[in-house]
């Protein structure tokens, strides 16, 4: 059976969620980045929860997302599922 956020203090599991994306690379340019890579994924996950049905529903970082090489953040993905 998978972690619960109370197994290790983790609020909500975020550090848990975190953890499988420290590998991704983010693609941008450094001098632009004006929010880390970690927290705009959260947020992307967060918006789906919130009701986000489609990716433009969460557009606003949708120029993150671009920049983004699409297999290693779904391996990311399905790890976290996974957890």
């Amino acid at each position: 059976m998978g972690k619960t956020a109370q197994d290790d203090g983790d609020i909500f599991g975020v550090v848990g969620f975190l953890s499988h994306f420290s590998d991704l690379t983010d693609g941008r340019h450094a001098g632009k980045v004006v929010y880390p890579l970690d927290e705009v994924l959260l947020l992307a996950v967060l918006a789906v929860l919130a009701g986000a049905g489609t990716f433009t529903d969460i557009a606003s970082v949708g120029g993150i997302f671009a920049a983004l090489d699409a297999d290693p953040l779904q391996r990311c993905f399905v790890a976290w599922v996974d957890w």
